[in-house]
């Protein structure tokens, strides 16, 4: 694990869907100061070899024979009743953030149960609102939420495409710069797929507005 001296980047692993080689490769390309796998994501994290700081969850989904290996060799494990209040996932992202973490990303937080998508994107409420960069990515998405305006340089945008979707139940005065598809001080309502599929044509793009909060999605086929 390389670490960051810049900031505090935290690496959850959780149960979703995972392309190994993704996860690799991102790795390599990434840094981070923390790691920590969730139920599941504990048999990506071992595929991998990777060095974990926590290994939490309820590991109703795990191979008994791979958590007594960890049990084995790891002090940081806490375990949680699969009947609970809070997903697994949500239980990581506050120890993150109970670590002080200034940048969290999450892989294995998409795959088929839409629930659990729709439900870790809301997730990302939570380090939005203590002013922590927080991202679900996986090898064709990378989502994020954002209350401010905001640009995204085209160089260095995750895929092709930048759909905008209301996380709040509207978003006010939002102008878009450097778009294909440009706005000019619209009201975004939920329930409009208006900012859906959008593509940036400048080197960089402009996301403004003044009230609301955004689902962005940066994506590729």
């Amino acid at each position: 694990m390389k670490q960051d001296t810049d900031q505090n980047a935290v690496l959850i692993i959780t149960g979703g869907t995972i392309e190994n080689e993704f996860l690799e490769k991102h790795l390599k390309e990434e840094c981070y100061n923390m790691i920590i796998a969730v139920d599941r994501g504990l048999v990506a994290a071992d595929a991998l070899k990777l060095t974990l700081d926590f290994i939490v969850g309820d590991f109703d989904s795990v191979p008994p024979a791979l958590f007594d290996q960890y049990k084995h060799v790891s002090t940081n494990i806490q375990t949680f009743p699969a009947e609970k209040d809070k997903t697994d996932t949500q239980i990581a992202l506050e120890l993150a953030l109970m670590h002080q973490a200034t940048k969290i990303v999450l892989v294995g937080a998409t795959g088929n149960r839409l629930d659990h998508v729709l439900g870790n994107i809301h997730l990302l409420l939570l380090p939005m609102q203590l002013k922590v960069d927080a991202y679900i990515i996986d090898a064709k998405n990378k989502i994020y939420l954002k209350e401010e305006s905001f640009s995204i340089s085209k160089s260095m945008q995750y895929g092709d495409y930048v759909s905008l979707l209301p996380f709040s139940d509207q978003v006010k005065g939002l102008s878009l710069f450097g778009f294909k598809y440009p706005l000019d001080r619209i009201i975004l309502l939920s329930g409009s797929s208006l900012g859906i599929s959008n593509e940036i044509k400048e080197d960089q793009a402009l996301i403004d507005f003044t009230e609301g909060i955004l689902t962005v999605f940066e994506t590729r086929d």
